[in-house]
């Protein structure tokens, strides 16, 4: 049975079809109404749903496992579980979508441009969620993926989702991809908690924000960019990240299409702008850059290294180093506003009212002419903005999967063959 929501026609004679038509106009076209198809209570697969689904239908998913590997195409539909009407996480747990270790347990194609995807467990894909185009990822749970999340010459909004274990890459984005990540929690990656291509592309400027992110026990490194040549028209703003404990580098920066990581520090000439982000027991924080701006970051705990070849049209200012064997090497660091002083961060990596890192960042600044940041009174506690990820007034008392402050450096350093 379909859901009784969905509106059917029913038999009319024709003359009484002239005479609606010639009083009101032509019958409203189906893809305008939105409807809620439920699985299985009007289809027992969720790929019959979809099928049957247009533009702009809702189909939700009951609590159980479903060993499915989905297609969303010529459509815009959002496909989600019971979380979607309810906001109970415990429906995200209950409602595992497994793809059973074989291809993309859901592709979003190029013509479903528009659609959500909301309030899954996502196990056992090459790829959790591939994306082809247009979408949007949110509050979802991924676990044992080759990749949690990939973007081929995709865009949209990943956000509030868990990406745990997955054997090669948490989230990927490759051609000309972009979007908005955000508020993701991704740990105990088997390669790289994000791994960016900068494929060569000319057109409309690719913006790739990722903000507010926790990254965590990344076996490679918790960002790599992967540049090729020429210049792209890309601008990547990385801020207020959590990116700790990953074995290599927290953002890592290759060239020339290699995924390796050795600590080269590429001249990566495309801009990224580094903000209030906290850098902490990762092999190296930040290697390379040649138009990169890195501003009110705390960079600590690094066994081998700070920040290296952070040079060329590059400035690093009203940053905070502590604990690193090495502070910086061949980089544009300036000394007038680097503070080098432990900033007492407490068990979760928040730091207290006494830390001399409150208010020790800057709300306005200005590089080679160009207004990088002008943060108004109001969008930051105290005098200045905090360096870090979080503000020391509004750090809640814990952050889930982030590996307690012990204060030891405990990574090291070792190769790794996933990459693809």
């Amino acid at each position: 049975m379909r859901n009784r929501n969905r509106l059917h026609p029913f038999p009319l004679n024709i003359g009484l079809v002239l005479v609606i038509t010639v009083l009101f106009g032509s019958p409203p076209s189906r893809s305008l109404q939105v409807n809620t198809i439920r699985v299985p209570g009007d289809y027992p697969t969720i790929q019959a749903a979809i099928d049957t689904a247009v533009s702009g239908d809702v189909v939700i998913v009951a609590p159980g496992t479903y060993a499915e590997r989905l297609s969303i195409a010529g459509k815009a539909i959002t496909l989600a579980s019971q979380f979607y009407e309810s906001g109970d996480p415990a429906a995200i747990d209950q409602t595992v979508l497994d793809g059973g270790g074989g291809g993309s347990v859901i592709s979003v194609d190029p013509t479903g441009t528009g659609s959500k995807i909301d309030g899954f467990t996502i196990v056992n894909g090459e790829d959790g969620i591939a994306v082809r185009t247009q979408a949007e990822v949110s509050n979802n749970v991924f676990r044992g993926n080759n990749d949690g999340i990939s973007f081929t010459n995709g865009s949209g909004i990943v956000r509030n989702n868990v990406l745990e274990g997955s054997q090669d890459d948490g989230i990927d984005l490759d051609d000309a991809s972009s979007g908005l990540i955000e508020n993701n929690t991704i740990r105990s990656s088997g390669n790289d908690g994000m791994e960016i291509r900068l494929h060569d592309y000319n057109g409309p400027v690719l913006n790739i924000t990722i903000r507010g992110n926790i990254i965590t026990g990344s076996q490679g490194d918790g960002i790599q960019l992967i540049d090729y040549a020429p210049v792209s028209d890309r601008v990547l703003r990385i801020e207020k990240n959590l990116i700790q404990g990953n074995v290599e580098a927290g953002l890592g920066l290759l060239d020339d299409g290699r995924t390796h990581e050795d600590f080269r520090g590429a001249s990566i000439p495309e801009r990224i702008y580094v903000l209030n982000n906290t850098f902490s027991d990762n092999s190296h924080a930040l290697t390379g850059g040649d138009n990169l701006i890195a501003l009110n970051n705390l960079f600590i705990n690094s066994p081998v290294l700070g920040i290296k070849n952070v040079d060329g049209s590059s400035i690093a200012a009203y940053n905070l180093f502590w604990n690193n064997t090495v502070h910086y090497e061949a980089s544009n660091v300036d000394a007038n506003t680097t503070k080098i002083v432990d900033p007492q961060l407490d068990a979760s990596w928040q730091l207290p009212a006494s830390s001399p890192a409150v208010d020790a960042g800057t709300a306005y600044y200005e590089h080679n002419g160009e207004v990088v940041l002008d943060h108004p009174p109001g969008t930051y506690a105290g005098g200045a903005p905090d360096l870090g990820w979080r503000e020391s007034s509004s750090s809640p008392s814990s952050v889930p999967g982030v590996i307690p402050n012990s204060g030891a450096i405990t990574n090291t350093v070792k190769p790794h063959s996933c990459d693809r």
